[in-house]
C-alpha cells in the first residue's frame, strides 16, 4: 500500500527500476547574461541531477483506476 502526495491510497502492482532521470547532466556553470541565447557549445561540466535516477510505479488507486508515478511521489505504508 503506498500513499499519493495529495493523500490517496493505492495498492502497488509492479515497480519498473531506474526507469526515470540520471545521475549526471552537462551544465552550463558560468553566467549566461540576460536575453542571450543557450547554446550547446557554452556547456563546461558535468555535474549531479537533483532528483537522480527513480523508479515507475504501477499504482491502482482506490475508487480510481490504474496509474504509472514516480517513487517519489509516493510514500510506503
Amino acid at each position: 500500500m503506498v500513499r499519493h502526495e495529495s493523500g490517496v491510497v493505492g495498492q502497488v502492482f509492479q515497480i519498473d527500476k531506474q526507469f526515470y532521470g540520471s545521475n549526471n547532466a552537462y551544465k552550463i556553470y558560468k553566467d549566461v547574461p540576460r536575453g542571450h541565447a543557450i547554446r550547446p557549445n557554452m556547456v563546461d561540466g558535468i555535474g549531479p541531477t537533483r532528483d537522480g535516477i527513480q523508479d515507475r510505479v504501477l499504482v491502482l488507486w482506490d475508487f480510481s483506476d490504474w496509474e504509472y508515478v514516480k517513487s517519489g511521489e509516493v510514500e510506503v505504508l
